[in-house]
């Protein structure tokens, strides 16, 4: 996306900081949303879409309810995340 100073943005998905993969080398690998080619084999299809995404993973959820206070749909109950609730 261009902003007004013809300067291109993006929003960063992840980084890998010790890419071994697709070619000889140590890398590091910056994963931008927003891909529109909806490969077969994507790795990768959370980050197809451009728009920023609710992450939740239960496995690193420590249970301090932050997240429910703030989500604005109560998507976010006792520790489960119930994407149809949600506004995006």
């Amino acid at each position: 996306m261009k902003d007004g100073n013809s300067a291109m943005r993006g929003l960063v998905f992840d980084i890998e900081k010790f890419a071994v993969h697709d070619g000889p080398g140590i890398r590091t690998t910056v994963f931008l949303k927003g891909c529109p080619l909806r490969c077969l084999w994507c790795h990768n299809p959370e980050s197809q879409e451009a728009e920023p995404e609710i992450s939740f993973d239960p496995e690193k959820c420590i249970g301090c309810g932050r997240c429910a206070a703030v989500c604005p749909s109560g998507a976010i109950h006792d520790g489960v995340f119930d994407r149809s609730r949600c506004l995006r």
